[in-house]
């Protein structure tokens, strides 16, 4: 009988390896960041094409290499790291496991150019799905520069499960972003294309911050650094403004690693739970700087998971460290004592003037509980309240006939008929359709009304837009920046016109006729804003994600008055709708009570 356990091919082992370490195109522009800063670069250039499918290119000043080594660096756990275990847990370097670049080079087409400063030539290599195809000498200047082309372009299928070029540049910007922001004494540039994205000069951290993240001029930053025998900590949090609904502003890094780590996560999100809305992350960017001894990195080929010898120290670290900072930033206004001292330059001025006591009147006879004479303000409008339902007769009969479930309503308007109608506490709308007794919470029921209203103007398409008298011009994140670029033609099927205007803005040259002069940034960043969101916990189609967005943010909000013949129609519309009785994302609309609720109410 044959034996049936072979060896691998090496060529295979590396793609297998490659399922773990490259997991999409910000895979390999981490991967090879970290080499350029690990070989000593003082500037480093990324420039990618087509979301990095078709084009991802490294080209830094770090020492590069010999002709051995340019060869050798693509062979499988061939690193220059590590030479023996202990090297493992004192590590003083970004890479260590020698998988990246053989990983890379099995599933694409990798050009590399190399040269030490000693050497007169450096070396050029092809490589192939990890065969290599040529390498011969060079001119060029020191350092090194990676091009890799066509990724996974012999595993179709992973090639298959990338997302859209706009989704894929998203990724490969926030992977840059997590490498500038932990070396700001490197220059850094980007280039999507011809296009410039970012080009950050060696600076400060608070500075390079600021430059790749803080774009609103609302918030600020305040400065956390704490020195304890177990762990130091320095960085920024952002101040409770900064907060968002949705992930991506967390950075946290350990001995200069960005990591991933929901617990000590958990402890930042503690520090702020009373002072930020539910549901909103914090804004941080903090620097962990561990015994190497202490931790072990060796968990995951991306190297983004640590465990912790000391985690649970750690964690009450952080969040009293976060709690402090918080505790010295002061949103209040401060009081301008100059206010109340006086004007020593007014011509009447006279300091040795005595000023006479106020005299107080009372009425030593009044009595609230036996004197009739206190005045019930709201006694008249309560009667007013009510006025519609005195001569209101209930006919038991053609309720019975209505049932309260959202068949008994059609997309016809025509079959919708509101009665008596009204608003309790500017949020809930009191009112008779078809005869039966319904509540709405207006906010989710105009929300309900433009998500169709919205999603069948994108099958429509021409919508008309009402320009601004004066543009306006909106300037984004670089991240949200691309994801809005793709959204653009979307966008303006709605009845938005918005265009590129530079590098990171949008200009706004009208608006659906339904939203307020004024609004127009509001409403778009919380359409990004709620875009993102529905992108990472629902997995969204992207027009009905962004119908839902746009419904979400340009609805009715809570405390708004409505005149009557508002409160109507809202009733009208939401009934008309194909799924009245529900939000987009699944909240009640409306209550409904019967004679016979009622009736047991009152028991």
């Amino acid at each position: 009988m044959p034996d049936f356990i072979r060896l691998l091919p090496e060529s295979i082992a590396n793609q297998i390896a490659a399922g773990e370490v490259v997991q999409r195109p910000a895979s390999v522009v981490k991967e090879m960041l970290e080499n350029s800063f690990d070989a000593g670069a003082h500037e480093v250039t990324l420039v990618f094409r087509d979301g990095g499918q078709t084009l991802l290119q490294i080209i830094d000043d770090g020492v590069g290499m010999s002709d051995t080594d340019a060869r050798m660096c693509w062979e499988r756990h061939a690193t220059s790291k590590i030479k023996k275990t202990e090297d493992l847990f004192n590590l003083s370097t970004f890479g260590f496991r020698g998988e990246a670049l053989a990983s890379i080079a099995a599933v694409s087409q990798v050009e590399m150019k190399t040269k030490r400063e000693q050497d007169a030539l450096g070396s050029h290599i092809v490589i192939e799905a990890s065969e290599v195809k040529k390498q011969e000498p060079i001119s060029m200047t020191t350092g090194t520069s990676i091009s890799v082309k066509n990724l996974f372009y012999n595993i179709p299928v992973r090639r298959n499960f990338l997302k859209s070029v706009s989704v894929e540049t998203k990724y490969i910007i926030e992977a840059f972003q997590r490498m500038a922001i932990s070396r700001p004494d490197v220059k850094m540039n980007l280039f999507n294309g011809k296009n410039e994205v970012y080009q950050l000069a060696k600076t400060s951290l608070k500075q390079r911050v600021e430059d790749i993240l803080v774009k609103s001029k609302k918030g600020s930053l305040l400065g956390v650094k704490e020195q304890t025998e177990i762990v130091s900590i320095d960085g920024f949090i952002g101040s409770p403004e900064l907060a968002k609904k949705t992930r991506g502003n967390q950075f946290l890094y350990v001995n200069g690693r960005f990591i991933k780590e929901p617990y000590f996560h958990h402890a930042i999100a503690n520090a702020y739970a009373d002072i930020i809305e539910p549901e909103h992350h914090p804004f941080y960017v903090l620097f962990l700087k561990i015994d190497p001894q202490k931790i072990d990195v060796n968990v995951h080929p991306t190297k983004t998971e640590v465990k912790f010898e000391e985690s649970r120290p750690i964690y009450q670290i952080i969040k009293s460290v976060i709690t402090k900072a918080l505790s010295g930033y002061n949103s209040s206004p401060e009081l301008d004592t100059n206010a109340f001292l006086p004007n020593f330059d007014r011509p009447d001025f006279n300091p040795h003037k005595t000023v006479a006591p106020p005299q107080i009147k009372t009425q030593s006879g009044y009595n609230p509980f036996i004197n009739d004479s206190v005045k019930k303000k709201n006694e008249t409008a309560w009667e007013k309240l009510y006025e519609p339902f005195r001569d209101y007769q209930v006919n038991t009969e053609d309720i019975k006939q209505h049932q309260t479930e959202i068949s008994a309503f059609t997309s016809n308007e025509q079959n919708v008929e509101v009665g008596l109608s009204f608003q309790v506490y500017n949020n809930y709308i009191v009112c008779m359709v078809n005869r039966q007794l319904y509540m709405l919470d207006q906010k989710r029921a105009h929300e309900r009304v433009l998500f169709e209203k919205y999603k069948q103007q994108l099958l429509v398409s021409n919508v008309p837009s009402q320009q601004l008298l004066f543009p306006r011009t909106i300037e984004l994140q670089t991240a949200d920046f691309e994801i809005m670029r793709s959204l653009l033609t979307d966008i303006n099927l709605l009845g938005f016109d918005v265009s590129v205007f530079g590098k990171n803005t949008i200009i706004v040259n009208g608006t659906p006729a339904d939203i307020s002069k004024g609004e127009e940034k509001e409403i778009l960043e919380g359409i990004l804003e709620n875009y993102k969101l529905n992108e990472q916990s629902l997995k969204l189609d992207k027009r009905e994600n962004l119908a839902r967005s746009l419904a979400r943010n340009a609805g009715i909000q809570g405390g708004t008055v409505l005149e009557q013949e508002q409160i109507k129609q809202l009733a009208v519309d939401l009934f008309s709708c194909n799924e009245p009785k529900y939000t987009p994302n699944g909240k009640r609309t409306f209550v409904t009570m019967s004679q016979n609720d009622l009736t047991e109410l009152f028991e």
